[in-house]
């Protein structure tokens, strides 16, 4: 039997929001030493399975939220009657960089493009042979994908001048890596951008949390101490009713499906219980109260991904309850330096945590360690280390497969 896997890399905006996400398929077969990428075999195959998959199985709304998805297209795909199971105001279509453009083709695109279809060109090379190549196209599709790794920053901006005609076009830098890549390619003309550059910190000073986050933390220190007792925490609250007002707003979002609304932190804690309740105060923490960042978030998005997943793994590797809190906290915890600005160091010296989630996050020992690792394999589409590294801990590949698509 084959394990099925789908990724979603976050697509964001120059000023670092999510805008999108990219649909990413592989096919293994259950023998690792053999373990092949299908989607380079067959592309029509790939595109098919992701697109039922994310349409009839899991839900687009899960995979992508509110956001649109991107999915990879070769000709073939374009060309049948596939591509109309998908619903066009939810994805875009990217156009492998080897399709070849020919006449019926882009009759084939401007007629999906009249009727509402959104494309993209993906992994474009600015080359002499780019304008022979989809000059055609340029019209009809909404977004440009650039791979840094083929093109020099100064090519780029220039090719970008000249498109400028093309006013209705978007330019998007993929495999984006450092900081200092996103802004290079920003000032070049670039507004959108795939890759994990926003996910690794760039500290060039000491900080401190400020104070509110302090407090937050403080009030987390309690949820996370198993004596403490609801009674306790809504104590706590009192003294920061700024927090515990964004809380209770949170908490009766649309995010969760409570069949009444939540009425005090008391009641919260009996809900949801502190484990969580303790994950989505660090979510708070991380949008330093604003709401409307935990949707724009890919960090946050990222963060919530980890937590979940690795709580569902934690559980299917038979670990106490305890140590399924553990790896879910873990997941939450983990970007926090990003977040913040600041070292892991620093962060874990304001607040108190279990020796085990120390060392997974500063010495990368441990088992949560493991957990963690496994996530982020999944989160850069690197199924392969995903499995190898899955199996080396004993977890069964099936069971972490649907893992994967119940934490988004």
């Amino acid at each position: 039997m084959d394990s099925i896997f789908i990724a979603r890399q976050p697509v964001v905006t120059d000023s670092k929001e999510l805008f999108a996400h990219e649909l990413l398929f592989r096919d293994f077969t259950d023998k690792l030493d053999i373990a092949v990428e299908q989607n380079v075999q067959d592309d029509l195959y790939a595109t098919s399975r992701v697109a039922v998959n994310a349409l009839n199985q899991f839900g687009i709304n899960r995979l992508v939220g509110d956001k649109d998805a991107f999915i990879n297209a070769d000709e073939r795909f374009i060309s049948g009657d596939f591509i109309t199971m998908l619903p066009k105001e939810r994805f875009v279509i990217e156009i492998l960089e080897d399709v070849k453009m020919d006449h019926r083709l882009v009759s084939r695109i401007e007629e999906l493009r009249n009727r509402g279809y959104r494309f993209a060109i993906d992994d474009v090379i600015f080359d002499e042979d780019f304008f022979k190549r989809y000059e055609s196209i340029l019209p009809l599709v909404e977004i440009i994908k650039i791979d840094i790794r083929e093109n020099e920053v100064d090519n780029v901006k220039y090719m970008i001048e000249r498109l400028e005609d093309h006013g209705h076009l978007l330019f998007l830098a993929e495999k984006v890596e450092s900081m200092q890549e996103f802004r290079q390619y920003k000032d070049a003309g670039c507004t959108l951008f795939q890759g994990y550059f926003f996910a690794k910190p760039e500290v060039s000073e000491k900080r401190s949390l400020d104070p509110s986050m302090q407090t937050l933390f403080e009030l987390t220190g309690l949820l996370a101490n198993d004596s403490s007792t609801p009674g306790e925490i809504a104590a706590a609250f009192e003294g920061a009713p700024d927090l515990a007002l964004q809380l209770l707003q949170f908490l009766n979002s649309s995010h969760f499906a409570f069949k009444n609304p939540i009425k005090s932190i008391s009641h919260a804690t009996m809900m949801i219980g502190k484990s969580d309740l303790l994950t989505w105060l660090y979510m708070l923490a991380y949008a330093n109260g604003n709401l409307s960042k935990i949707e724009s978030s890919p960090l946050i998005s990222l963060a919530g991904f980890r937590s979940k997943f690795m709580r569902k793994i934690s559980k299917l590797h038979a670990d106490t309850k305890e140590l399924q809190d553990m790896a879910a906290f873990t997941g939450t915890l983990s970007l926090a330096d990003s977040l913040f600005e600041m070292p892991m160091n620093d962060i874990l010296n304001e607040i108190e945590v279990d020796e085990s989630i120390r060392s997974a996050r500063l010495e990368k020992s441990g088992i949560l360690s493991d957990y963690l690792e496994i996530a982020k394999s999944i989160e850069r589409a690197d199924f392969k280390e995903c499995i190898k590294r899955a199996l080396q801990i004993g977890l069964d590949i099936t069971e972490l497969e649907s893992s994967v698509l119940e934490s988004y």
